[in-house]
């Protein structure tokens, strides 16, 4: 398996290319979806295979012999490893989920070509070992992501598209700025020799440098105000792209700034600048939720949010910070992203998006048990997922108070949230049925949730020591033997849970005027942002940066 590494990035690519040379000889749709399914399976076990010895010994795998620095290396150590298994596990499932979603699209066969580019963008994103050939990826999942948002040919979808495309342009030519700059003070661009050159930059050299990537960087996590294009783009995305989007297109945003951190800019500037914009996004986001009827667009708001609080942790860069971001990625990755297929699947049996139409108690039992997973993962009710890497991130916190309050007053809001969601839906009895290619990837899902939470030490030990030491080799990361124990007894996992509480009843208090509450003026400043005023916006936000750099 030594060429393991380079094959989970050409099979998607090869694929791709080969449906679309045979399309005339391959007429049946079900044949190209089985080639596609089995395209995207092959890097998942091969990654499933890779796994365990990675976790011990990282693996470098150098292109046509060449060795580092001055060849294309792909790096498999504990955390590109473990994001590239979510991408394998969470393309999968998508895929499996639209072989019946996608019946409501425009025919052609450009969906599974375009959804395989997209894998393999993910992969080479999270792969890649120097930073032009991330920049390469980066560019490879903007310009797939930009043709799927305009699928299906809607008005809604054109916008959309248009505005990521515009927003995604400039981000990608401050990201080739960025690295500019960064060969012009290291004379490299591999991401080991630079480790060893930056650190020595003078810290107003690196405030710049990371002042252009911050802006590519925000535009993939949907960090406030460079978020303008999640909303819309989460809207009118076919059901399963959406969830790639929310489960790991997201992350590889915040992936790119724990490897930026990582080279050395870590300094107290840089990183509460990050922890102030991340603040931000993760109130302004929970709050957004309120605004909204479109489930869709609430669970679009939800992850503009917790994108938010998984950077506040990253941002505070001590080992239990970086362990509780890196866990909630992973567990967001998940929950998220069985939210949003519960969401199309109501949306495929009732023709809406819209939660007072939608009878969300009262629909087909499987359906409804995978939302309220779903919902109580995200809530943080134990022995589910979110629970631990909530209450993580908490601890993490607690030498910062303002950060400690923020991260409680974001939580409460999200369940205020999403117990509206459930004050508001129609209380009809309408069970329908749904195709079992659409059930199952929602089950496992809903299982690896369960799994995850009751799992926990085993995930913390295995999975996300490993990938912390990578970063922080001299550190530890301390958690209790039996976690999932533990946390529950916990000063910081009983105020997580009193948060809860609290969120629930203030959500059945407050219910009734939520319902009906409009916030035109802010909402629609913060939500409803022209393509030209969000350059204006992340242009503006660059400059200001770097004026602090300047002054200080």
């Amino acid at each position: 398996m030594e060429h393991g590494p380079v094959f989970m990035v050409i099979t998607p690519i090869i694929t791709a290319l080969l449906l679309t040379m045979s399309s005339r000889l391959i007429s049946r749709e079900i044949t190209k979806d089985i080639i596609t399914f089995i395209a995207l399976l092959i890097p998942l076990l091969i990654m499933l295979l890779l796994y365990p010895s990675i976790l011990r010994q990282p693996m470098i795998y150098e292109m046509g012999g060449w060795p580092q620095p001055y060849g294309i290396v792909l790096v498999l150590d504990g955390l590109s490893a473990t994001m590239a298994l979510i991408v394998g596990m969470v393309t999968v499932l998508a895929f499996v989920y639209s072989l019946e979603a996608k019946r409501l699209l425009p025919e052609g066969n450009r969906y599974n070509f375009l959804f395989l580019f997209m894998t393999a963008g993910l992969y080479g994103l999270f792969l890649a070992g120097d930073m032009v050939n991330r920049y390469i990826f980066f560019e490879l999942t903007i310009i797939s992501t930009y043709v799927l948002l305009t699928y299906k040919g809607t008005r809604e979808s054109i916008r959309a598209s248009f505005n990521f495309l515009v927003i995604g342009s400039v981000a990608s030519f401050f990201f080739l700025a960025a690295i500019a700059l960064l060969y012009f003070n290291t004379g490299h661009l591999d991401f080991q020799a630079m480790s060893g050159i930056v650190p020595t930059l003078p810290p107003r050299t690196k405030t710049i440098i990371f002042s252009f990537l911050l802006v590519a960087v925000g535009m993939k996590i949907g960090l406030i105000p460079f978020h303008t294009w999640l909303p819309d783009a989460h809207v009118s995305a076919p059901t399963p792209m959406t969830a790639v989007l929310a489960g790991i297109t997201v992350k590889s945003g915040v992936y790119i700034l724990i490897k930026t951190f990582s080279l050395g800019f870590d300094t107290p500037l840089i990183v509460n600048m990050v922890l102030v914009l991340a603040m931000i996004t993760a109130t302004v986001g929970a709050a957004m939720t309120l605004r909204y009827y479109d489930l869709k667009k609430i669970l679009a708001w939800l992850t503009i949010s917790q994108m938010g609080v998984i950077t506040i942790s990253v941002a505070l860069w001590t080992p239990e910070g970086i362990a509780g971001g890196v866990m909630h990625m992973i567990n967001h990755s998940l929950l998220k992203c069985l939210l949003l297929l519960v969401c199309g699947a109501f949306a495929y049996v009732y023709g809406t998006r819209d939660i007072r139409k939608l009878p969300l108690t009262g629909s087909n039992i499987l359906v409804t048990l995978c939302l309220f997973l779903g919902v109580l993962a995200v809530m943080g009710i134990p022995p589910l997922n979110g629970f631990y890497s909530g209450t993580l991130i908490l601890r993490a916190s607690a030498s910062r108070p303002h950060v400690y309050v923020v991260i409680l007053l974001t939580h409460m809001l999200t369940v205020v949230s999403l117990v509206r969601i459930f004050y508001v839906s129609s209380k009809r009895k309408d069970p329908r049925n749904l195709p079992e290619s659409m059930l199952a990837p929602m089950l496992t899902l809903g299982g690896l949730c369960i799994f995850m939470g009751a799992a926990a030490s085993l995930l913390m030990k295995n999975v996300i020591i490993p990938a912390v030491a990578v970063l922080k080799p001299h550190d530890t990361v301390t958690v209790p033997r039996y976690m999932e124990f533990a946390y529950i007894y916990d000063l910081h996992g009983m105020v997580f849970l009193g948060t809860v509480i609290l969120g629930v009843f203030l959500g059945v208090v407050l219910a009734p005027r939520l319902a009906v509450l409009k916030l035109r003026r802010t909402g629609n400043m913060i939500s409803q942002v022209p393509a030209t005023d969000a350059v204006r916006y992340m242009i503006l936000a660059l400059a200001l940066i770097l004026a602090a750099a300047s002054l200080l």
